[in-house]
């Protein structure tokens, strides 16, 4: 997936700290980490293909266990071909989330192509599902709820949590 405008709303907000250095803030919805962290425990690998490049943004992916960390790459294609070359898969076994014109590409690419709701509308014409919610704002917890209950995981997930 991308990170600005689906891990986070798009929005990044610079600081300058006491040493005269930029700080970059993101803010990310903790519903769309939890969702990922569910992923990673069923053995689903998950990433990050990112133009930008943010210490925090990668320690977040480590943190929710993300298998592939790709920051600072404005043709994400090349780096979703590698991807898969690791993985072991082909194109029509991989989702991809985007929500911007470099994600193109990759959504035409990838098996599951997801727009999030606030993507270009070049986007949300190519992905084969757009989400409700729009980025940093739990689209990508449907997502990961949308896959949950497709595998037939869904019903064991609540359980796990005393829901019905």
């Amino acid at each position: 997936m991308d990170v600005d405008g689906v891990l986070t709303d798009g929005r990044l907000f610079h600081l300058v700290d006491q040493g005269g250095r930029l700080v970059e803030l993101k803010g990310l919805d903790s519903q769309d980490g939890l969702a990922l962290a569910w992923l990673a425990r069923r053995g689903i690998r998950t990433g990050i293909i990112s133009g930008r490049s943010s210490e925090g943004v990668a320690a977040r992916a480590k943190m929710l266990r993300m298998s592939f960390i790709v920051q600072g790459v404005t043709d994400k294609l090349p780096a979703f071909e590698a991807i898969l070359r690791e993985a072991g898969l082909q194109a029509r076994q991989a989702a991809f989330i985007g929500d911007d014109l470099p994600d193109l590409p990759v959504l035409r690419r990838a098996g599951w192509a997801i727009a999030v709701r606030n993507a270009r509308p070049e986007l949300r014409r190519a992905a084969h599902t757009v989400t409700r919610a729009p980025g940093g704002r739990g689209a990508v917890r449907e997502v990961v709820e949308t896959l949950l209950r497709a595998q037939g995981h869904w019903a064991e997930l609540l359980r796990q949590y005393g829901g019905d």
